[in-house]
């Protein structure tokens, strides 16, 4: 276990970081949501005009929004540690309780695509694009269809949303100091997998391939992020990992929102028509950002000097 984290005179880091944040979520949802709604071809996701300059200034902006906290997380990882300490956080309790609600929405959403593609292969009726000749391997059908991937990513869903369920009650009961399971803490990690897996299986010709470059850009760092999540939690090879959680926290969570927001707009204002079952509206990927902010801006503690660091006292952590 790590002893409670004492006082640790803060850099000025965490409010840097915290404006960088909020003024590239300002720049880049406006921006995702013109083009949505007037260069992206709705059939197929292929910009209707690649020329644009705001295509260029989506690239710039992306590029900075990865490469700075990574860059910060790197240089400063001997300097930053997750905050245990044995208090109610009942902000980040609320929010992880949303995402278990939005991680068992995705999960029965997941179910329902993976139990059609069953039912349809029954049927006689496959997957546009993807052939079946009688005798040939069923299981690899399943898997180019992307049912498995599916039926894996309900799965961890659900198991994931027991996960963020226990971490809303240590957060609310801390005088508890209840040991969060290092099982379900690999959860959300091997539910992001899936959710990464599933992408490739489709067999979309390359249809919505703007959303699709996104989609894969957030869950490349979501997957990041749940890596070093569980092993700074779990106390197993965490050693310098925390500045890893805002380096690769924070773009999971703005691309997280440009992920969520543009699509939620489309299909508010009647656009859903143009929404392929290849970019729909995931609730999850909105609850997860706002988790991940909550989280870092409550948990992450940078210091001036590292001598301010402390060190472990025993192996293991808790909430």
């Amino acid at each position: 276990m790590i002893a409670e984290t004492p006082i640790i005179k803060k850099s000025k880091l965490p409010a840097i970081l915290i404006i960088f944040t909020a003024v590239l979520t300002a720049a880049l949802l406006p921006l995702r949501i013109f083009q949505t709604m007037t260069l992206v071809e709705g059939k197929t996701g292929f910009w209707i005009n690649a020329e644009d300059r705001s295509v260029y200034m989506l690239y710039a902006l992306l590029a900075l929004l990865i490469v700075t906290p990574l860059l910060l997380g790197l240089v400063r990882k001997k300097h930053t540690m997750p905050d245990f300490g044995f208090r109610p956080r009942v902000a980040e309790g609320l929010f992880a309780a949303s995402v278990a609600v939005a991680l068992v929405l995705n999960a029965v959403s997941a179910f329902r695509s993976a139990a059609g593609i069953f039912t349809d292969f029954g049927a006689g009726i496959y997957v546009a694009g993807l052939e079946y000749q009688t005798g040939a391997s069923v299981l690899q059908y399943f898997t180019r269809s992307g049912a498995i991937a599916a039926l894996l990513e309900g799965v961890f869903g659900a198991v994931s949303a027991l996960f963020f369920v226990s971490l809303a009650f240590c957060d609310w009961l801390p005088k508890e100091k209840k040991q969060l399971n290092r099982l379900l803490l690999l959860a959300p990690l091997a539910w992001t997998i899936c959710r990464i897996l599933r992408r490739f299986a489709r067999m979309i010709s390359y249809l919505r391939v703007s959303d699709l470059f996104l989609d894969l850009l957030m869950l490349s760092c979501l997957l990041l992020f749940f890596l070093t999540f569980a092993q700074v939690f779990a106390g197993i090879s965490d050693k310098h990992k925390a500045g890893l959680l805002f380096g690769a926290g924070i773009p999971a969570a703005v691309l997280g929102m440009v992920c969520f927001v543009p699509r939620f707009i489309v299909q508010a204002t009647g656009g859903g028509a143009s929404l392929s079952q290849d970019a729909p509206v995931e609730w999850c990927d909105a609850a997860l950002a706002l988790f991940i902010a909550v989280f870092l801006t409550g948990r992450i503690l940078i210091s001036a000097q590292k001598s301010e660091i402390p060190a472990k006292t025993e192996e293991g952590s808790q909430a």
